[in-house]
């Protein structure tokens, strides 16, 4: 296409655009005034990202179709929730979460309450494809957020077995034609897939052989990559030879039969949509001119960006990963919180009710300052078993009190207490749970670290079991186990190096202000190589023979020794500078530097190699949120316990 005729046709695009959003709605430069720096906040958030890790491209631009192909362009995919569209079977392999949460943070800090978390991730989308050198467009703004998430929502989603027809079905009903289709299938052309979506063509096809639309030629290759009983979560490109860069080269590899999935192949093999396949690679049919792919993928975009997009007075987030806004921004004053938490739940029933946690916390922390990580820990070990629901607190010889990881949790005093205050003054109205989850926020900020709102309105469980307490993260345990352990419970890689919540014996929270005994790294010092005298050779040398006479070989293993020794006490970064500097006391602590798949978060948090620098006070209290609700008790759910120690 000659560059004058490039030039009319993003000028067509960009007058299609306007006329589009003007009829949803939405406009072009929605923030222009409200938020001027929106979409360059957006696009630097992205590209930051991208630096570190180049697959949040194609997994932003994926989010983004799952999220328009669920009640609409609404933002409800990045909802957390045990049955939001997160945890549908298409959803669970989605990346690039942290990067809208990242952008919306650096937007509520600029423009608070302006920007949705919906126009987040369409921009974020438009981002992914330029920063893999596609082309840019104008997007048009002024979408709000869904309030419901539902992953039973989610069986209309294409799959990747899917035939011709099926699929157009499907886009059909959202006002998009079959070259819409082709064309944002074409998007593949920066993604992956894992071996365990397409293997069944390679050997189970038809008749225990290999289907026949793959190219014979292709074959050894991708045999060689997903053998048979091999690894079925390794990733391989969808567009061979050219995966990092947003071009033809997808297109290029249906017609020589090297379609990754099933459902992309279909495209050259079906009639009715071959030939926008050759009209994207610059074949002219039958009179028809050639489309230059990028310019309709961006306007298939921006079709698809206005289904079913909501405004005007329905509800905006100020937080992306909360169900009906956590923390209601403009528009959502009366909006509730996840699973039927809210802030503000006892604002009627207990007004005293925060204020009455918070001295409690703070009287206890004036005659032990340790108490307050203690509370972190005993929350973290309390919203892992069985949920958010204070049921860590119930006494009895087999409760989760008495289970392995939880001999060390201290601090049931400091709930008691609250708690007997709150009796007297609203008898059966705050639950235990909630008195847990407010003391660990107070136990923070009392640490002079971040403050944030406490969604309230969970229930007590009633049932208390140490043998539920084995899947709590140990100090041990591997960067995968743990990213295992987290992912069970929507919490993802910087969750977890935000939390810290590997470690299961020691008093953490955040382990900036965490101590531990000798017992659970002196092996590091002394057993655990037959090289540099024993010692875990990760650990900086210098920091080996301090640690050596604090935690003697025949010395007292029951000594603590605090987890961020230049800062303990204080709830600050300098925790992570030591895991820079080789001096993590944990063996799990220090493995988020040493993998690869967290050390990239450390870095942001400390603004290293160049990355932008990411607030880790912000994210903390981000992740906090995000952890005290999982699989919270509301309603007639559970109940409001008188003592916290006994079930009513």
């Amino acid at each position: 296409m000659s560059p004058r005729l490039l030039f009319l046709a993003v000028a067509a695009m960009f007058a299609m655009a306007a006329a589009l959003a003007h009829a949803q709605g939405t406009r072009l430069a929605f923030y222009a005034r409200t938020c001027p720096r929106a979409e360059s906040i957006v696009r630097s958030t992205v590209q930051s990202h991208f630096r570190s890790n180049p697959a949040i491209a194609p997994g932003l631009l994926r989010m983004h179709f799952h999220d328009c192909f669920v009640q609409g362009c609404d933002a409800s995919i990045l909802i957390d929730g045990p049955n939001s569209e997160k945890t549908a079977p298409p959803n669970r392999l989605l990346r690039g979460y942290e990067v809208i949460d990242d952008a919306k943070t650096q937007l509520e800090a600029a423009c608070p309450g302006v920007v949705s978390c919906a126009d987040i991730l369409t921009l974020a989308a438009r981002d992914s494809v330029f920063v893999t050198r596609g082309i840019n467009w104008q997007v048009p703004t002024g979408r709000r957020d869904g309030r419901v998430s539902l992953a039973s929502d989610t069986s209309n989603l294409p799959a990747f077995t899917e035939s011709i027809d099926s699929q157009k079905q499907k886009f059909a009903a959202f006002g998009l034609n079959t070259q819409d289709l082709v064309a944002l299938v074409g998007g593949h052309t920066i993604g992956t897939s894992a071996c365990q979506f397409f293997s069944y063509r390679l050997y189970n096809f038809t008749n225990g052989g290999p289907d026949p639309t793959i190219n014979p030629a292709f074959f050894p290759q991708l045999q060689a990559l997903c053998p048979q009983n091999g690894d079925g979560s390794r990733r391989i490109d969808l567009d061979t030879g050219s995966g990092n860069r947003f071009d033809v080269s997808f297109f290029a590899n249906l017609r020589n039969g090297g379609g990754i999935l099933e459902s992309d192949q279909k495209l050259w093999t079906d009639a009715s949509t071959r030939g926008f396949v050759q009209r994207f690679l610059g074949e002219r049919l039958r009179g028809m001119r050639p489309l230059n792919f990028n310019v309709e993928f961006a306007r298939s975009m921006v079709k698809m960006s206005n289904i079913g997009v909501k405004t005007d007075t329905n509800v905006l987030f100020s937080v992306c990963f909360v169900q009906h806004g956590c923390r209601a921004g403009a528009g959502a004053a009366s909006v509730k919180g996840h699973q039927g938490t809210r802030v503000g739940f006892y604002s009627t029933s207990c007004p005293l009710a925060e204020s009455i946690v918070t001295s409690t916390v703070q009287s206890h922390l004036q005659s032990d300052h340790s108490v307050g990580p203690a509370i972190l820990r005993m929350h973290f070990h309390d919203c892992f078993v069985r949920g958010c629901d204070g049921s860590i607190l119930i006494d009895g010889p087999d409760s989760e009190k008495h289970a392995a990881p939880n001999l060390g949790v201290r601090g049931y005093e400091v709930i008691d207490d609250a708690k007997a205050q709150l009796e007297a003054t609203c008898p059966g109205v705050v639950s235990c749970a909630d008195v847990l989850a407010l003391a660990a926020r107070d136990a923070v900020f009392l640490a002079k670290g971040p403050k944030w709102d406490v969604p309230t309105g969970r229930r007590d469980g009633r049932i208390s079991l140490a043998s539920d307490a084995d899947n709590l993260p140990s100090f041990a345990d591997s960067i995968e186990e743990l990213r295992r352990k987290f992912a069970a419970f929507d919490l993802n890689n910087r969750d977890l190096v935000t939390l810290i919540g590997e470690q299961s014996f020691l008093d953490f929270g955040a382990h900036t202000i965490g101590t531990t005994a000798c017992q659970f790294f002196s092996y590091r010092l002394f057993n655990f190589t037959t090289t540099r005298n024993g010692a875990d050779p990760s650990i900086n040398p210098e920091f080996v023979s301090r640690l050596r006479t604090l935690c003697p070989p025949t010395g007292n293993e029951t000594r603590r020794v605090a987890l961020d020794m230049d800062s303990a006490g204080s709830f600050d970064t300098s925790f992570f500078k030591n895991l820079r500097k080789g001096r993590g006391i944990l063996e799990s602590d220090q493995r988020l530097w040493t993998d690869a798949s967290t050390r990239s978060i450390v870095e942001n948090y400390l603004g290293v190699r160049g990355l932008r620098s990411v607030k880790f006070n912000v994210e903390f209290g981000k992740s906090m949120v995000k952890m005290s609700n999982i699989q919270v008790k509301t309603g007639t759910d559970g109940e409001i316990r008188k003592i916290c120690s006994a079930i009513n």
